[in-house]
């Protein structure tokens, strides 16, 4: 029996070539951008985390039981499901590094949550758009609120408590 996993389903088309250009262009920007963080181990765990949790989240409410979404083309997996998971890693890179970056401190870290949810909802609005997410099952955008801040939060809470308090940054 031929077990392998196809590239893409049906036809490479819009969803994938956004998906491939995005993480062109996100990485690239990572690349380019100063580098404020003294230690690579620092970047890496930021992108890390960003695409770890989004799978964890994406295999999890996305499939299974609860099945809200489908990513890419349909329920079959494929290989540019995994690379989906590869545009998350500016995510939290950004993220971080903007924070450290302009010193965003006190009653701007709120905001400055609210600021980057409003971001991902955006970005998510995009990724319906274009067919990378397919809400099914009553599966609606305001759900993903709770979701982008409790991820955001926890970022915060383990660069904070890792890298800051560890000096490792």
């Amino acid at each position: 029996m031929n077990r392998h996993i196809p590239l893409y389903e049906g036809q490479f088309d819009t969803n994938d070539i956004f998906i491939i250009s995005a993480i062109i262009i996100l990485y690239l920007l990572i690349c380019l951008s100063p580098k404020i963080f003294s230690k690579k181990s620092t970047s890496f765990l930021l992108v890390f985390y960003s695409i770890t949790i989004a799978s964890i989240f994406d295999n999890s409410i996305g499939a299974h039981i609860f099945d809200y979404y489908d990513i890419m083309d349909g329920k079959k997996y494929t290989i540019m499901d995994l690379v989906v998971y590869l545009v998350y890693g500016p995510f939290g890179y950004f993220f971080i590094y903007i924070y450290e970056r302009y010193k965003i401190r006190g009653h701007w870290v709120l905001i400055y949550l609210l600021a980057w949810t409003f971001v991902s909802l955006l970005f998510e609005f995009l990724n319906v758009r274009l067919g990378v997410f397919t809400y099914k099952n009553g599966y609606k955008w305001y759900f993903s609120i709770p979701i982008y801040m409790y991820v955001q939060l926890l970022l915060f809470y383990l660069y904070k408590l890792i890298i800051k308090e560890n000096k490792v940054i």
